[in-house]
């Protein structure tokens, strides 16, 4: 008498792409703001590095508010639904729209004015990309 589970199916090449280039995105935003955000901000804009340091610790502090309502917004949806797919698809449509908005402000704009809104945009990447990290990884 055998314990052992049977054998689940094997992934098909089309399944396994797919995770994969879902990883190519959310890998892709997990290190470039590192990289380039903080150095954009005190560089390009001229904000204080104590500014640029807030205004990332602040979108950081978001996603930590964030990801847990999404969750919650993501296992709705598998209820209702009996997939993940919704919200996965408006977070990738939506991430790198605003990713490219963080580095969008205007040439014109004060460093004050650019901080803020380096901050609200982050915050909105930061939001889109946890729409489709959050059900991706569940």
């Amino acid at each position: 008498m055998s314990d052992a589970a049977p054998a689940s199916p094997a992934l098909s090449r089309g399944i396994i792409a797919r995770y994969a280039i879902g990883s190519i995105g959310t890998g892709g935003f997990g290190t470039l703001p590192g990289l380039v955000l903080t150095y954009y901000l005190t560089d390009s804009l001229g904000v204080t590095a104590l500014l640029a340091g807030v205004i990332v610790t602040v979108a950081k502090v978001w996603d930590v508010v964030v990801d847990p309502v999404v969750g919650a917004l993501s296992d709705a949806d598998v209820a209702r639904h009996g997939t993940r797919r919704r919200l996965m698809l408006v977070g990738a449509i939506a991430l790198p729209v605003l990713f490219a908005l963080t580095f969008a402000v205007p040439p014109t704009f004060a460093p004050a004015v650019g901080a803020i809104w380096v901050l609200l945009a982050f915050m909105a990447t930061a939001t889109a990309f946890s729409l489709f990290q959050v059900p991706y990884i569940a």
